[in-house]
């Protein structure tokens, strides 16, 4: 009963700083030093903190110690990475999926690896098999899934198609807008890219980037006109801001790139 109160002090504020949940454990460790319960939490909560030599140590110690479940693979697999040591990343996470063969974390882990191991195809599969797993998939979830479907070989469209079931089922965010539109002007279908464009600026309220961004898709087609157009437009939802929102300095930088813009596209 006293471990159980020990991790209920470690976890008992969910939005804590992490290093006071880190001194809890510690603590808590102190007291219970064969609890590997506590080392995982804790090596968890390491990763969080980026601390991964720390967070190394408790998921190898756990390990060491008979603790052969898919939190502490995943987790140690999440420290190899950044040494550089994919493969062995990999076959951490792979020692996860056989204790547990649908357990999330690991498969979003892998397919993760695997993106960044240039291993497009494989990536790409899981992350289809995430999607059709999650009850409710995040925006990042479509847009790394695209991304490895975009880089396999041959399914350039199913990686589009993912991005509008993104929209669909999770409404017109613009993350997911602009990996639409980055998506079609990689394979130069700027009609695509443009109609997207559009569809962005009619419904986003602030339109100075929009309007820009359209510009810049305009001139890759060679229609000057209708970029200069969007420009005028773009400097023109600035002056129509408050003060206070126009006077920053991200607006103040943003007007500096339409004006510069402007006067090249204009010479």
């Amino acid at each position: 009963m006293r471990l159980i109160f020990y991790l209920w002090i470690a976890f008992a504020v969910p939005h804590g700083d992490v290093h006071d949940q880190i001194n809890a454990l510690t603590n808590s460790i102190q007291q219970f030093p064969d609890s590997l319960s506590l080392y995982l939490n804790r090596g968890e909560l390491y990763l969080l903190d980026e601390n991964t030599p720390a967070a190394r140590s408790d998921f190898s110690f756990c390990i060491r110690s008979g603790l052969n479940n898919s939190r502490a693979y995943v987790g140690l697999s999440k420290t190899l990475e950044p040494l550089g040591l994919r493969d062995s990343s990999l076959y951490f996470v792979d020692m996860a999926l056989r204790e547990d063969p649908l357990y999330y974390p690991a498969l979003e882990w892998k397919a993760a690896l695997l993106l960044v191991m240039e291993r497009y195809c494989e990536s790409a599969e899981i992350y289809s098999r995430l999607l059709s797993l999650a009850s409710h998939p995040t925006p990042a979830l479509y847009i790394d899934a695209s991304l490895a479907t975009h880089l396999c070989p041959g399914k350039t469209h199913t990686a589009d198609q993912l991005l509008l079931e993104g929209m669909s089922r999770l409404g017109r965010l613009h993350v997911l807008e602009k990996a639409l539109v980055q998506n079609y002007l990689e394979e130069k279908r700027y009609s695509e890219a443009l109609q997207v464009q559009t569809e962005i600026i009619d419904h986003w309220a602030v339109k100075t980037r929009p309007y820009y961004e359209r510009a810049e898709i305009y001139l890759l087609t060679g229609n000057k006109p209708a970029a200069m157009a969007d420009l005028k437009d773009a400097l023109q939802s600035i002056d129509s801001l408050p003060a206070y929102k126009s006077a920053t300095p991200a607006m103040q930088e943003m007007r500096s790139k339409i004006i510069l813009l402007l006067n090249q596209t204009g010479s």
